[in-house]
């Protein structure tokens, strides 16, 4: 492991310590960017991906602000973080309306970008398959695995073994969580 995926797997672990995903597990928050820079190690990412992989939700979800990542990882890991973030206009939108928002804007971005979201949405997917945030009703699960697959379409052809795991585990969701 490169030393800038070291200190970005260090950086967002104090990041988000303290944290759990609001499952029924509660398992360490950290467990999500694991699995996101996981997936971007076994597509082929590049250390500035990997470390954008781990940093994913450092800026939305505790104090860390871009100027943070810029200075410690530069400008790469910064702009690829920052194509990830939501902007301020995103806050509050119905779960469905957010993803297609998500959508249109990750359409425009580089395909490192791209590489790091398709990741995100497996990994998102794949927990609300086993174990959904508690607080969720089904249709707000079925609305938010709906609104990755209209991510991953924007992000098709960046890597066929990410496709592959997006599609399994869309499939794997959407079995568990539709309504019957």
């Amino acid at each position: 492991m490169s030393k800038l995926v070291e200190d970005a797997r260090f950086f967002a672990a104090q990041a988000h310590d303290g944290q759990v995903r609001e499952n029924k597990a509660r398992q360490p928050y950290m467990v999500h960017p694991e699995e996101v820079a996981q997936l971007v190690i076994e597509s082929g990412g590049s250390d500035e991906e990997i470390a954008a992989a781990f940093l994913h939700d450092s800026v939305e979800d505790t104090p860390t602000t871009f100027a943070d990542i810029i200075e410690r990882f530069g400008a790469t890991v910064g702009a690829i973080v920052e194509g990830l973030t939501d902007p301020p206009e995103f806050n509050g939108l119905p779960v469905l309306m957010r993803k297609t928002r998500q959508a249109e804007r990750i359409r425009h971005k580089s395909n490192s970008v791209k590489r790091v979201k398709i990741a995100d949405q497996t990994s998102n997917v794949r927990a609300i398959a086993v174990d959904p945030p508690v607080k969720w009703k089904r249709q707000k699960c079925v609305d938010y695995v709906e609104g990755a697959r209209r991510i991953a379409a924007e992000c098709r052809g960046v890597s066929e073994f990410l496709d592959f795991q997006f599609d399994e585990a869309y499939q794997t969701a959407i079995r568990k969580r539709r309504p019957r």
